[in-house]
């Protein structure tokens, strides 16, 4: 198995990169279900296997080619050998894809608004005729009543936007927590598994930026309603950079010289000594170097061997017998490895990506996800990305493919919200973007196919399911692959079907109520402005017409006798905007959009005016959230399926051990080995079941205040352990705060690290022990007897010493004692005693160095004589 070939890998046509999916080969493939001993062999035999067939170089004229050398990889050259295989695919996605186009059209369109309404374009209209999206005004119209239905403004208030910011927020505020339990608690394999899943799963997700990758699904949760997230194996050496590998080929190497030995007498001859013509034994370098040679196995020397072959009869020195080929007794040879070269070999790791509704397409019939005959994963891919990942369609993909109207309708859809506008301009060079249709089928769509013998062929092909890409109509690449080792679709709301509404489906028209309103008042302040009514024969017309309007200008006026100037002038009352429409505008951005959303102001921050307390906010909030519990429970459960089928990509792809930064009890960034032969067991994962736990840094400083006042001796004890006082100072943010021993205790846990690596030293001279003595050693060391145990049968000294003057031997000692008694020495213990027993020496070694300390000091102080002076 070739994980996704690159320029560096691939040995076909020069400049060829990865496959936009960027995933495996059909048989590195498992199922997701398969997490037991023998199946992880299969899979690593399989890597190895493949990866021999994809690196081979071109075999030569008439030699036996297998099938999968005759397809390639990724069964790249199907279409030309089989082409009957690829329309049958071809035709079998277009027949399940026509089953529900009705149904897609509609989701679509809804997901097509809400991603507009994001974005802040909240006026279009949906024109039936051309089933698009338009915006007011931009087009000319031939009939001005058309023009009369156009909203006159288009100010937009976006709180569409502003409620699923704060939804967004809310779900990616804390990563989910999720546990790896092994199948069987009398398991060490499971368990050893479940322990490594862990680690594996925290490297996931920080090569995923897990809060980028929540934020993603909160986005999708709003708008689109469904969502999917796809996992595999990417080797890119753009993304993740190189590394040198060695390349090794195997050289045959003699353990002596060959010899003849002589019929008759028995005597055994040097072939060399023979061949030269001297009695003086030869050099190692000359008998290897005819030993090496094609003459040196029997055969004839070629012509530019390095040993030619003899022209002159052999004969024995001691009897003068001949000697022919059958008397030659060859040494014995071995296969040793010899170093070529080396390669750039591109890095990779576990991707997972996020689709959202308008990329992702399901059968909007089913309800669950073992129902869907295939999944496909839509996305637009720049022309000269996918001919440099599949040069042998590159010839194709030059050309504009050929799409049908439901995919030229999804493919106008996502570019015009790539582009933030209803619809697609001509203006920008689209034609160079490509629909890139990646399907997945399951084993059973096949029986949709008529033809049997078609049909019989790609089911002992696609033995677990077909995964299938075309470039527009363009075939690129196919392999047996099951969608369920790779995917997990996601959706926001309970409901029948796969066009199920979104969270923030329901705010949509609110949002558009509120502009109308919005646009009403702008008219009425506008346009509500009333007239001033003059009469003719108080204000002069003709006058105020030829007269400049600027501060303080005199016009001609008259009053009428006995009347005053103001007589001569009417303007009625200005418009009002009724109060219970603003009322209604209030109800609408307040009380009924937090109900239809479950997001009230105890979610965001809002002001309550009838709660003043802050227990009384923390109610309100635990309250508010109870609403979206729902939402909440769903993406824990999906999340955690997310990262078993990474932890389950991890252990089928990686060949080798992954050494992985990763941020250890210490506080401190520490490289560590995550082992492959640790994942063989079987393991299951499930989300943090309690929902209270406190997740955020200000709920744990919250509860760790509330434990410095309480006067409890057991929790004030636990409060100034040493393992807990990192972690108190990290959740209060006083990183710059020194705490006595910490360093200890940090360079205690990485020593500890160091230990478990290696064994211990066994020394069998006794090493001298310090005088018993009424000296006191300190609180919770071992007793002396074991030590002097120790010494009496031969020392035990650790691989890392200790420092008699520098270290801190009371705290590194008792590190190493909690160390012990806690879950990862316990399992050191039975997984790896050599390493514990060398944590165990060093420890001794501490409490070896606390003795001779406390011997120093009690010798130090002056005892005092028979009279009481010193």
């Amino acid at each position: 198995m070739d994980p996704y070939r690159t320029a560096e890998s691939w040995t076909g046509v020069p400049g060829a990169i990865a496959p936009a999916d960027g995933n495996l080969t059909a048989s590195a493939v498992a199922p997701a279900s398969s997490l037991s001993a023998s199946a992880y062999g299969n899979a690593q035999k399989n890597f190895m296997g493949e990866a021999s067939v994809v690196g081979a170089q071109p075999t030569a004229a008439g030699a036996p080619k297998s099938a999968t050398t005759d397809l390639g990889p990724n069964n790249e050259r199907l279409e030309d050998l089989k082409p009957e295989l690829v329309n049958a695919l071809r035709e079998l996605v277009r027949q399940y894809r026509q089953e529900g186009v009705v149904a897609r059209r509609h989701e679509i369109r809804r997901i097509r608004q809400a991603r507009l309404f994001w974005q802040g374009l909240q006026y279009a209209w949906w024109n039936p005729n051309d089933m698009n999206w338009h915006l007011p005004f931009e087009q000319r119209f031939s009939d001005d009543r058309e023009l009369e239905e156009m909203p006159r403004y288009q100010f937009v208030t976006n709180f569409y936007q502003g409620f699923g910011l704060s939804f967004i927020a809310v779900l990616s505020q804390d990563v989910p927590s999720v546990r790896f339990y092994p199948q069987s608690a009398q398991s060490l394999e499971d368990i050893s598994a479940a322990r490594a899943a862990s680690d594996v799963a925290q490297f996931v997700e920080q090569n995923n930026h897990v809060e980028q990758l929540l934020t993603s699904i909160g986005y999708f949760l709003w708008t689109d309603g469904k969502l999917g997230a796809y996992v595999r194996y990417v080797a890119d050496g753009q993304r993740f950079g190189f590394h040198e590998e060695t390349l090794l080929e195997a050289l045959e190497i003699p353990l002596g010289e060959d010899v003849y030995v002589c019929p008759q007498c028995g005597k055994e001859i040097g072939k060399s000594k023979l061949e030269n013509g001297n009695s003086e034994d030869t050099d190692d370098s000359a008998v290897g170097a005819t030993l090496g040679s094609p003459g040196a196995d029997g055969g004839e020397a070629s012509a530019g061997g390095a040993s030619p072959a003899p022209t002159r009869d052999i004969a024995c020195p001691g009897c003068g017998a001949e000697l022919a080929d059958e008397n030659l007794r060859k040494a014995e040879r071995v296969t040793v490895p010899r170093v070529v070269g080396t390669r750039r070999v591109p890095n990779g790791q576990e991707v997972i990506s996020i689709a959202g509704g308008l990329e992702l397409n399901t059968p909007v019939w089913a309800n669950e996800m073992h129902e869907y005959p295939y999944l496909q994963w839509q996305a637009e891919v720049h022309r000269a990305k996918l001919k440099a990942a599949y040069p042998l369609a590159a010839n194709k993909i030059e050309s504009a493919p050929s799409q049908g109207s439901e995919d030229v309708y999804a493919r106008v859809s996502r570019l015009s919200v790539e582009q933030g506008l209803p619809s697609i301009h001509p203006g920008d060079a689209l034609m160079n973007l490509i629909t890139f249709d990646r399907t997945w089928l399951r084993p059973w769509a096949f029986y949709a196919i008529e033809d049997e013998a078609v049909r019989n062929e790609l089911l002992a092909m696609f033995p677990d399911g077909c995964y299938v890409a075309f470039a527009g109509d363009v075939y690129c690449e196919s392999r047996s692959e099951s969608m369920d080792d790779h995917w997990r679709v996601l959706h926001a709301l309970p409901g029948d079907g796969q066009n199920r509404p979104s969270v923030g489906d329901s705010l949509v028209q609110v949002q558009e109520r509120y502009n109308v309103l919005s646009n009403m008042q702008a008219e009425t302040y506008e346009y509500g402005i009333p007239p001033i009514y003059a009469d003719p024969q108080v204000l002069d017309f003709d006058a105020l017409a030829n007269q400049v309007a600027e501060p303080a200008a005199h016009f001609p006026a008259r009053a009428r006798p006995g009347q005053p100037l103001a007589a001569g002038f009417f303007q009625p009352a200005p418009a009002q905007i009724p109060p219970d429409m603003i009322r209604h505008q209030q109800d609408l951005i307040g009380p009924v959009a937090q109900f239809l959303t479950g997001l009230f102001p105890a979610i965001f921050g809002g002001n309550m005016e009838d709660v003043k307390t802050a227990s009384g906010y923390a109610l309100a909030r635990d309250q508010a959230m109870g609403r979206l519990g729902l939402v909440w429970r769903r993406t824990k459960q999906f999340y955690a399926d997310v990262l078993l089928l990474a932890v389950d990509c991890f252990r089928r792809n990686r060949p080798e051990d992954a050494e992985i930064p990763l941020l250890g009890p210490d506080g401190v960034l520490d490289a560590r080995s995550i082992r492959t032969a640790d994942l063989k067991g079987n393991i299951c994962v499930h989300p943090e079941a309690d929902e209270t736990f406190p997740r955020l840094k200000s709920q744990q400083r919250g509860v760790l205040q509330q434990l410095f006042t309480i006067n409890d001796p057991v929790l004030q004890r636990a409060l100034t352990e040493p393992a807990n006082l990192g972690y108190i100072k990290n959740v209060l943010g006083l990183t710059e705060m020194v705490i006595p021993g910490e360093d200890s205790r940090n360079k205690q846990l990485r020593e500890i690290q160091l230990l478990l690596s290696s064994a211990p030293i066994v020394l069998n001279a006794p090493v001298p022990q310090p005088a018993a003595s009424s000296v006191s050693l300190p609180v919770g060391a071992p007793a002396a007897p074991a030590v002097e145990q120790a010494s009496a049968n031969g020392v035990v000294l650790p691989s890392v010493p200790v420092d008699q003057l520098l270290d801190n031997h009371v705290v590194e000692f008792e590190e190493c004692k909690r160390w012990a008694n806690s879950e990862a020495g316990q399992s050191a213990r039975m997984t790896n005693p050599a390493g514990f027993a060398n944590v165990r020496a060093h420890a001794e070694a501490h409490l070896r160095a606390m003795g001779q300390a406390a011997l120093v000091q009690a010798q130090a102080v002056p005892q005092p004589n028979a009279k009481g002076k010193s």
